[in-house]
């Protein structure tokens, strides 16, 4: 007996398929943003050595009770710019990308959460840090928040390690 489930699973998930964006990825998120969200967490990811972004819209149904979509596709700079254009309220560049952006993904990369917390260390977004994860296994990892527009966070979580304490340091002595 073959049982295709895996196959069937990675044949139903365009982010393992291929090296093209998922352009529902694009359509749902453009309306999610139009719904007015409470929240949006934007968090950078690896998959299968491709750039990856995840996108959590949190909501408030009439009942008053909190709904999360989450959407996530891989992802190129045009793709990452635009959605955090969209989170700051900006919507021409995902429009733009939805119209005739460049879906194809030809970086590759080991961590890119840590290629992208560095690029933020950087940048003159507002960081925040919150308490530690601690993980079931005793490993501490940093949780820090940038703050993009008004309830727009980019989140990372790192394992905390001597390179993350240097680019801690480096951004508290700056």
């Amino acid at each position: 007996m073959e049982i295709n489930i895996l196959k069937q699973a990675v044949a139903e998930n365009q982010i393992l398929v291929n090296n093209t964006i998922d352009t529902v990825f694009v359509t749902r998120f453009l309306n999610g943003i139009l719904r007015t969200p409470t929240e949006i967490r934007l968090r950078f990811k690896t998959f299968n050595e491709k750039p990856a972004i995840t996108v959590t819209l949190t909501y408030r149904d009439k009942k008053g009770r909190l709904i999360k979509e989450e959407l996530t596709t891989i992802a190129n700079g045009e793709l990452i710019n635009a959605v955090i254009s969209a989170m700051g309220s900006n919507l021409k560049p995902i429009h733009a990308f939805q119209e005739d952006g460049n879906n194809i993904v030809e970086e590759t990369s080991n961590n890119f959460e840590l290629e992208m917390f560095e690029k933020f260390m950087e940048s003159s977004y507002h960081l925040k840090i919150e308490d530690d994860f601690i993980s079931s296994n005793g490993d501490r990892f940093l949780h820090a928040v940038f703050s993009i527009g008004f309830h727009g966070d980019i989140h990372f979580y790192l394992k905390r390690d001597k390179h993350i304490e240097e680019l801690l340091n480096k951004a508290l002595t700056a």
